[in-house]
């Protein structure tokens, strides 16, 4: 039996919001198969790479993107970057490789904040798709 009813999934997927995409987030950090010790945390890729992205997108909001690089574990970081090329989401790629790449470098961090927030909009859409585009794979992790 599903923990989550279809019906309720597919209510957070019409939200189409950052909200919406934490409530999710939530949801597959309650799975089963969930381990925190794995650079994907045991999630199917596309299911890590959106939420690992909107990790990303609120570190960069709360305190600024290289908050996230610091803390974030190198084999979590090539996880992202690999997942992002198989997706092929391309500016998305770019962006957080060239965060990974200068994210000590206070003008280049600036920068890319800077991109983030003017694309916010845009990486919360990109989610959506993502997850639209795998439903099995947030069914797994809903389950």
């Amino acid at each position: 039996m599903p923990r989550y009813s279809d019906q309720y999934l597919s209510q957070l997927l019409a939200r189409r919001d950052y909200g919406a995409l934490v409530d999710l987030q939530g949801i597959a950090l309650g799975w089963d198969g969930y381990d925190a010790k794995l650079p994907s945390f045991g999630w199917p890729q596309p299911i890590f790479v959106v939420f690992e992205i909107l990790t990303w997108l609120a570190q960069a909001d709360r305190s600024g993107a290289w908050t996230y690089y610091e803390a974030t574990p190198p084999e979590r970081q090539a996880c992202a970057l690999a997942t992002l090329e198989i997706l092929k989401a391309v500016t998305l790629q770019q962006q957080y490789a060239y965060g990974k790449m200068h994210w000590q470098d206070s003008e280049a961090s600036g920068k890319l904040d800077d991109w983030i927030r003017e694309n916010e909009q845009r990486i919360i859409e990109w989610a959506f798709v993502t997850l639209a585009e795998h439903p099995a794979a947030l069914a797994l992790v809903s389950s």
